[in-house]
């Protein structure tokens, strides 16, 4: 069994305001009184950045959304929940992003598309308990990760990769950084048995 970090509190908080602004306050109470969490539709965790929230936790909510809306249905709506999830963390709990006071206008739009990856996965390691690096080809970053919350979800190899709130992050943080759209996408899953997570952003936006 993979080891049962902890996440911030805030980190949790975020995901429950995301997923209600994606899914509805009603709609979100059903899914997660589906998937065995009732006490999270009605009590939202503290806004803080204590280390009080299990890996296994955090997954278990994508999970629950998966499970309601199926493994098809859910991914736009993951992907959408990954989306709001970066804007949430932005105005409430930057530190999550590690993009704190982050100056990009000066810089090019490539450079500015590094920067924000770099800052998101080294706020991973030191805050999430995600250890993970960002490497670069001439036309794509690659992102790594050796721990995610996903790896205590229920996957079916046939599924295919499990974490598009991820890609939904990625996706929104990139276009705050750079007004433009970029394709992600995950090869590599933890609870597939590969040795890491692994994301492809690629370079050209696809709105150039």
């Amino acid at each position: 069994m993979p080891e049962d970090r902890k996440y911030p509190n805030a980190s949790l908080y975020v995901l429950i305001l995301a997923a209600e602004e994606v899914m509805g306050k009603n709609g979100l109470a059903a899914v997660l009184t589906q998937g065995g969490l009732p006490m999270l539709a009605h009590k939202r965790p503290p806004n803080n950045l204590e280390r009080q929230v299990p890996f296994s936790l955090y997954g278990k909510v994508q999970q629950s959304i998966e499970d309601f809306y199926g493994t098809r249905g859910s991914k736009a709506i993951l992907t959408r929940v990954g989306r709001a999830l970066f804007r949430y963390s932005l105005h409430e709990q930057s530190a999550l992003l590690g993009i704190a006071s982050l100056a990009l206008k000066a810089l090019p739009q490539n450079a500015r598309a590094k920067l924000i990856l770099n800052k998101i996965v080294k706020a991973g390691t030191e805050e999430l308990s995600m250890p993970g690096e960002v490497t670069d080809t001439d036309d794509a970053f690659i992102i790594t990760r050796t721990a995610c919350p996903c790896q205590f979800r229920q996957r079916d190899p046939g599924a295919g990769v499990c974490d598009h709130v991820t890609i939904g992050t990625f996706q929104e943080a990139l276009k705050w950084a750079t007004g433009k759209n970029y394709r992600v996408y995950q090869t590599k899953n933890l609870n597939l048995g590969d040795e890491v997570d692994e994301f492809i952003v690629e370079k050209k936006p696809v709105d150039d």
